[in-house]
């Protein structure tokens, strides 16, 4: 008897609701490999029906019981495609991918993108980056500060800004670090995911502005997308508060450029990508985090509403190793600006939110009940929206007002210190649309290590 085919997701959560859903009409069964119980409130509810199978991860960590999992899969299913937006699932994809003949970045590649430390060495010493890392670990040997200026402490393995902190001296450092390994992670999923890998990294910090550049790449071809730019929390720039799309930046050709060059160099062969870069005033750029998956928040519904399609069909196109049909980054765009939200200082308990009439894709990020840190780290975040607009200036002006006009827990956030964002001088205006599909691979501009860099 033949195998019935099926598109697998692994943590079906969030926008990747849309994907399923293309999947699903393409007529694949879908099967949801899930730690978490599938969404069952707000916009990313998933029907009855939609999800022929639920395959209960205990837990991502756990490498050989995940292989059983993946061997039973593959011989149950003609496994088509796959799709994950989770870091501590991706490695898991790649592995039944393997099984499957789809194409994709090999496990160990993968796990090797996921560890900032290797990766910024890669960066280093193939000239696409002036920026040192060091292990935590080997930092704490210091008698004194070995960087000219700056650093971010982060987790090797880690996601949504958790646990990212600035330092600039070795007394601060071996506080921040006694802190770091005490430090409790509100997010289950990616408090297991940190400490599973256990270590800590110390990077340069890089100056400029935080933006991103969407790619999916087919058997190896970096097809560009769109860059986003960025708002960030004021009071602490680690903090990300939502993205414009799409965001047309003076240096996207070069961007792209850069983008393709860090995918060869880190051997990234398949799947959608979320770049993230610091920009500086004279155009150089250093690659702050490779994140071998496409972006996160509701990053796909933003993409559809610029440029009108149903962005998750490239997704699957991607996933079942087609070639996407990319023509639709030519169009003329609208854009779309979706805002984080925060609560109010103190916060320590998510109970209710409200959103501006009018949002698209509103949900709340937190269940009723929800413990908070009362700070404002990454993933404290409350809620999520997306307004759009025909312009880039009424996009952002939009997103502003209607982040003042959420209620948390029946406070209107306003000006709230944990509400209030900075982003570029270009986010919000009108600019010109360079083509970047057709870049050349190569750096946005020369790359030289610094002086006085400690070998």
């Amino acid at each position: 008897m033949p195998r019935r085919k099926a598109f697998v997701l692994f943590e079906l959560m969030n926008a990747m609701l849309y994907t399923a859903r293309a999947a699903k009409a393409r007529g694949f069964d879908i099967v949801a490999l899930n730690h978490n119980p599938l969404c069952a409130t707000g916009p990313f509810t998933v029907e009855p029906g939609l999800v022929d199978e639920v395959v209960t991860v205990a837990s991502w960590s756990d490498a050989a019981a995940l292989d059983g999992v993946l061997k039973d899969v593959a011989s149950r299913y003609e496994v088509v495609g796959t799709h994950s937006m989770l870091e501590p699932a991706l490695p898991h994809q790649a592995a039944l991918r393997q099984l499957a003949g789809l194409p994709t970045t090999d496990p160990d590649t993968l796990l090797g993108i996921l560890d900032k430390t290797r990766v910024r060495t890669a960066l280093y010493d193939a000239g696409l980056s002036a920026l040192r890392g060091v292990p935590l670990d080997e930092a704490l040997t210091w008698d004194s500060w070995r960087f000219d200026g700056p650093a971010v402490l982060k987790p090797a393995n880690g996601t949504g800004s958790a646990l990212c902190f600035e330092v600039a001296s070795t007394t601060e450092l071996h506080a921040l670090a006694e802190r770091v390994r005490t430090a409790d992670v509100v997010n289950p999923l990616m408090r297991d995911y940190i400490r599973a890998h256990g270590g800590f990294v110390l990077e340069e910090k890089a100056a400029g502005e935080l933006l991103s550049v969407e790619s999916v790449v087919h058997r190896g071809e970096v097809g560009f997308v769109t860059l986003t730019g960025r708002y960030v929390l004021a009071s602490d720039p680690v903090v990300e508060q939502g993205m414009q799309t799409p965001y047309h930046h003076p240096d996207q050709v070069r961007l792209a450029a850069l983008s393709r060059a860090v995918h060869a160099c880190l051997g990234f062969h398949h799947g959608g990508t979320h770049l993230e870069f610091m920009v500086a005033e004279d155009g150089t750029a250093e690659l702050i985090d490779f994140n071998p998956r496409p972006a996160g928040f509701a990053s796909p519904v933003s993409i559809g509403e610029a440029y009108g399609l149903d962005y998750a069909e490239v997704l699957v196109d991607i996933g079942c190793g087609t070639a996407p049909d990319l023509g639709f980054t030519r169009r003329p765009p609208r854009y779309a600006v979706e805002m984080v939200v925060m609560p109010p200082p103190g916060t320590t308990e998510f109970r209710t939110i409200e959103f501006p009439e009018g949002s698209i894709a509103a949900r709340a990020t937190k269940t009723p009940g929800e413990r908070l840190s009362g700070r404002a780290d990454q993933l404290d975040a409350v809620g999520m929206f997306i307004v759009t607009a025909d312009t880039a200036p009424e996009a952002h002006r939009l997103g502003l007002a209607a982040r003042r006009e959420v209620v948390v827990n029946g406070i209107r956030l306003g000006d709230s210190p944990h509400n209030t964002v900075a982003h570029s001088p270009y986010i919000g205006q009108d600019l010109p649309v360079p083509d970047a599909s057709d870049a050349p691979a190569a750096p946005v501009a020369p790359v030289t290590p610094a002086a006085g860099r400690q070998p």
